[in-house]
């Protein structure tokens, strides 16, 4: 028995080696740390055997899991934004799911999302909260000097939906205003929209209070972006969505944004997307989903 049990501590040992995860090591070093008790109290030292289960198996286990709780992991918050990424009937879907599964996995992570409120996605972001953040961003939806932007894996429009009877009036908006302006002043400058003199900008935090204030005719319109005015047009009343049209303002690109405290998370993710975008597997993916 004795022979037996050093033959698996060897095998223990050759495994916490070649383990790439560190929860997985920590715990092959956990039994390692059993077998020696076991072997101490076989050969007839029990306080070496019962120091070594307190301390080897209980204590320095315990002591590494919890430093590891947040390794090994990628955790993601995000707006729920069909079809980019949104629960149906308790489950997880989506085509930026699909692409963090295959991240993750290729990164030997376990990936986590966790749905937020638009307001708390910058806020969440880096230090042992978050790591990056989905859910149909794209490039100036959120500022800060904590979020660096990815490459872009869809390209997009920001669009503009308001009653084809009306000008002027109040025109609700998601992205940030500076952003919003910017885009608006070139595609004015590009012949691509028409003045906007007189429309009076109001930021609303969530798709839902837009899209209710739009219904009760608190707003005229509202800008966002082509994959949430695809949902807005869904919960618009009827009578209203046939008398509204849409035009584009210009060029978005949809990504992923990563904690800039995570410049290595931000470098393996870009060369992620570079290489689905040169096998073709993106366009793949999005024709599942979008069209």
């Amino acid at each position: 028995m004795l022979v037996g049990f050093t033959l698996l501590l060897l095998g223990l040992a050759v495994s916490v080696l070649v383990q790439e995860r560190l929860l997985n090591a920590v715990i092959l070093l956990g039994v390692f740390s059993l077998i020696s008790s076991a072997i101490y109290f076989l050969v007839g030292a029990p306080d070496l055997a019962v120091t070594e289960g307190a301390i080897g198996v209980a204590f320095v286990t315990f002591i590494y899991v919890l430093a590891l709780s947040d390794q090994g992991k990628l955790h993601v918050i995000a707006e729920e934004v069909p079809p980019f990424l949104f629960q149906e009937k308790g489950e997880l879907r989506g085509a930026e799911l699909e692409i963090l599964r295959g991240f993750a996995e290729d990164s030997s992570l376990d990936l986590e999302v966790e749905f937020v409120s638009p307001e708390e996605l910058s806020s969440k972001v880096g230090g042992r909260r978050a790591d990056l953040v989905a859910g149909a961003y794209f490039t100036g939806y959120l500022s800060g000097e904590n979020l660096q932007d990815t490459v872009s894996f869809n390209e997009a429009r920001l669009t503009r939906v308001s009653l084809s009877d009306e000008t002027g009036g109040k025109i609700g908006v998601l992205p940030k205003l500076g952003f919003l302006r910017e885009k608006l002043e070139e595609s004015e400058e590009n012949g691509e929209f028409g003045k906007i003199t007189g429309d009076e900008l109001v930021k609303f935090e969530s798709l839902e209070d837009l899209v209710d204030a739009y219904n009760d005719g608190e707003i005229s319109g509202f800008f966002a972006d082509s994959g949430r005015v695809s949902n807005a047009l869904y919960r618009i009343n009827t009578p209203l969505r046939e008398r509204s049209e849409t035009a584009s303002v210009g060029e978005i690109n949809y990504c992923f944004a990563v904690s800039s405290e995570d410049q290595e998370l931000l470098d393996n993710l870009n060369d992620y997307l570079r290489n689905l975008k040169r096998r073709n597997e993106v366009d793949e993916l999005l024709d599942r989903y979008f069209r």
